[in-house]
């Protein structure tokens, strides 16, 4: 049976198949003790690695489990993009039309009003062509999993929660995404975020407490992430001097197979053979592609 998994978790997996973890007072977890040869802030990000390799393998197969639809506003025709945005599906304005994408190269002159089915890219946003739209316009987009965050929170009071400092420091960054406190063992949502690290919760939370961010990717590929990691870091690590071998590599794809099958049925042309032909180390590192 799948399960949930937050950060927390998850970094403790890691350390067990890595032979540090500390079962009695978990300092190195809770980076209490940093003498390790692994630091938190390290294993995190081989995490999100790993979350992301996992999330572009889906997207080969069954990109529709990510598909989202959210209402955005302009300002000044301009429209913020959510920060789980992947990939555009559909943009459409105010009367259900389909507004296109158009080049850097056919921005419209300064002294010209442009044409509201219009748009282009901008960092993280979305500017429709004709000037001062106010107007509120639906997007259709595939999501993509935020980074995950754990450690001990700097400080707490009732409905909010200060997150560590290895916590992103965007505003809005973890909107929606389910936080678990493990200190106290409640589970709740995050309604707000701002760029000092504090989220909104309707739990309590206090000074000392650990807690982690719960993985995007749908449940049943949760149980993939350590396994994904500890070969990333088998492959990448000086310390392990190492490389996966082929049973890791062979067990994680049959693994993957099966959680992508039972999940989505996948009936695509494409063979999962395909997908997993050859893994070296230098593939370990795969990225977002936005």
């Amino acid at each position: 049976m799948a399960t949930y998994l937050n950060a927390y978790e998850l970094t403790k997996q890691i350390r067990m198949g890595l032979n540090e973890y500390d079962v009695i007072d978990e300092n190195y977890l809770q980076g209490v003790d940093e003498s390790g040869a692994y630091q938190n802030d390290y294993l995190l990000q081989q995490i999100n690695n790993s979350q992301r390799y996992i999330y572009n393998s889906i997207m080969k197969k069954e990109r529709g489990i990510f598909l989202k639809e959210t209402s955005l506003t302009g300002v000044d025709s301009v429209f913020t993009l959510p920060w789980d945005f992947g990939y555009v599906g559909e943009f459409r304005d105010d009367n259900g039309y389909k507004v296109y994408n158009t080049k850097p190269v056919s921005f419209r002159p300064t002294d010209a009003t442009g044409n509201k089915s219009c748009y282009y890219r901008k960092g993280n946003t979305f500017v429709v062509d004709k000037s001062s739209i106010s107007l509120t316009y639906k997007l259709y987009y595939y999501s993509k999993p935020r980074d995950l965050d754990m450690g001990t929170c700097a400080s707490g009071s009732a409905t909010e929660i200060k997150l560590a400092t290895s916590a992103k420091k965007l505003a809005d960054y973890y909107n929606g995404m389910i936080i678990e406190n493990i200190t106290s063992d409640w589970v709740d949502t995050i309604s707000d975020y701002t760029a000092s690290r504090v989220a909104t919760i309707t739990e309590t939370a206090a000074q000392g407490e650990t807690y982690g961010i719960v993985s995007e990717l749908p449940e049943p590929f949760h149980f993939l992430i350590p396994i994904r990691t500890l070969m990333e870091i088998k492959a990448s690590n000086p310390v392990v001097y190492d490389t996966p071998s082929k049973e890791e590599i062979m067990f994680f794809n049959e693994q993957f197979n099966e959680a992508l099958n039972s999940y989505a049925g996948s009936q695509e042309d494409e063979s999962i053979e395909d997908m997993f032909t050859d893994f070296e180390p230098a593939t370990f590192n795969v990225y977002y592609n936005n």
